[in-house]
């Protein structure tokens, strides 16, 4: 759908001073040891305990590095968390493409399952990292938006969502295919977002994948008018 791009750091997504940001990024193979080692133990205290035990001073002492040293790089916790999902975006970001590849040719229906299907799987993966963050800032933990080089959610919609449209114009009775790449790249996002908030269990069920996909029919085929 579009060239790839190295991604940016997540900050980028939101205005300056609402991401969480590091000092500085690692340059040497020392510092670079040093700031895994500080996001592997973060990553170990959020599987083994969870966000409450998630502290500076617990890093410090799962991770061995001096706590003055992750200061060095991080100037709280968050900064820590933000780049532990900046490297699951790039490996997710990577499966996308392939994703996408092995869309070609599949029907209209089978695509849009696949596409839901991997949103939802990947929210999930990032929900159960450190849920109160992930909700914090949703916007800017964009998959899609991560693989490539869009400023904005409509031209990330305009690069993605509308060529998939055309690709299956054949198959699709709507007369307004602008309107319905929204709804589909913007919409039902927004709609994962308030499963998310308001009945989490719900994610992984069999019915909000069916749900999404007769929703995203529906704007590419609605009723015709009597």
């Amino acid at each position: 759908m579009h060239k790839k791009h190295d991604p940016p750091s997540l900050e980028a997504w939101l205005p300056p001073g609402e991401f969480p940001a590091p000092r500085k990024r690692p340059t040497q193979s020392r510092s670079r040891a040093l700031v895994d080692a500080v996001a592997e133990a973060c990553l170990r205290i959020l599987e083994d305990a969870g966000d409450e035990a998630l502290t500076m001073a617990r890093i410090a002492e799962v991770s061995g590095v001096a706590i003055g040293s992750i200061y060095q790089y991080f100037p709280n916790k968050d900064a820590i968390v933000a780049l532990l999902y900046e490297r699951v975006l790039d490996q997710e970001s990577a499966q996308l493409l392939l994703l996408r590849e092995g869309l070609v040719g599949v029907p209209l229906t089978v695509a849009l399952r696949e596409i839901l299907a991997n949103i939802i799987r990947v929210e999930v993966r990032l929900f159960k990292l450190n849920q109160a963050f992930h909700l914090r800032f949703h916007a800017a933990l964009h998959l899609g938006m991560w693989g490539g080089a869009y400023r904005t959610a409509g031209e990330f919609i305009e690069a993605t969502w509308l060529p998939l449209l055309r690709m299956y114009e054949a198959e699709i009775t709507t007369p307004n295919p602008a309107m319905a790449a929204y709804l589909l790249g913007k919409g039902l996002r927004g709609v994962i977002r308030s499963v998310l908030e308001d009945i989490p269990a719900q994610l992984e069920s069999p019915a909000l994948l069916d749900s999404l996909v007769a929703m995203a029919v529906g704007c590419l085929r609605p009723p015709l008018e009597k």
